[in-house]
């Protein structure tokens, strides 16, 4: 196997006479999806932050619950999505995982909270929709799994 193909692996074994990659392929779109989590989790510490310590930021009231609740609701996604960033740029299968469902959470977070702070709501429903797409383009099977 050559150099430019074992470039995409994140990391392999030699065992056998031949490299034996694993299944978490890192690439450009994970690289993305891993930017844009740490990005969106960072910018909802700083909102829910902004939340706690300066309502009148904020426009209209939300769907359902008081501005304190959401405050803490953003800020505990928030840390969540950085360690999951972490995790995807690290190249942990988990991370891939975990991603996914902390940017599912978010998007139903921003969709809730529209009438609160609309246009930045909407601008990351859509970069949760991008990276959504990230996390599961091209996913290898594990050799060890057998054709669907």
């Amino acid at each position: 196997m050559s150099s430019v193909e074992k470039r995409g692996a994140v990391t392999g074994e030699y065992e056998g006479g031949g490299y034996v990659e694993f299944d978490y392929e890192q690439s450009g779109w994970l690289t993305f999806a891993g930017l844009m989590v740490l990005f969106t989790g960072f910018w909802n510490v700083i909102e829910g932050s902004i939340a706690v310590f300066r309502s009148a930021y904020f426009t209209g009231t939300a769907v359902f619950g008081t501005l304190a609740f959401w405050s803490l609701v953003w800020f505990g996604v928030g840390l969540l999505a950085l360690i999951a960033g972490y995790a995807i740029i690290g190249g942990r299968e988990w991370g891939r995982w975990v991603g996914i469902v902390i940017v599912i959470l978010s998007t139903i977070i921003n969709m809730l909270t529209i009438p609160l702070y609309p246009w930045w709501s909407l601008f990351v429903v859509t970069i949760d929709i991008l990276i959504l797409y990230a996390l599961t383009v091209r996913w290898r099977r594990s050799p060890g799994t057998a054709a669907g």
